[in-house]
């Protein structure tokens, strides 16, 4: 599995579990709009989440520029 891949199944968890929507499936294309639920608060408990999970700290203007889970990829991917 390539690095962005194993991104991808580790954001997804992450949605799941933040969501409550165990069935969820997200791409790097999936917005707000497309996933159910996932509004500004939701934007907070998963980038909390997703700090713990790849041992990250993002700031302020970073997390307000996230618009589809492909900008999460790409902060995580550096």
């Amino acid at each position: 599995m390539d690095k962005q891949a194993d991104i991808v199944v580790r954001l997804q968890t992450i949605f799941r579990e933040e969501l409550d929507l165990p069935n969820l499936q997200i791409s790097s294309h999936s917005t707000p709009d497309d996933v159910d639920g996932w509004d500004s608060l939701a934007t907070i408990r998963i980038v909390a989440a997703v700090e713990r999970e790849f041992d990250r700290e993002f700031e302020a203007a970073q997390i307000e520029s996230i618009r589809s889970v492909g900008d999460l990829i790409s902060m995580i991917a550096v």
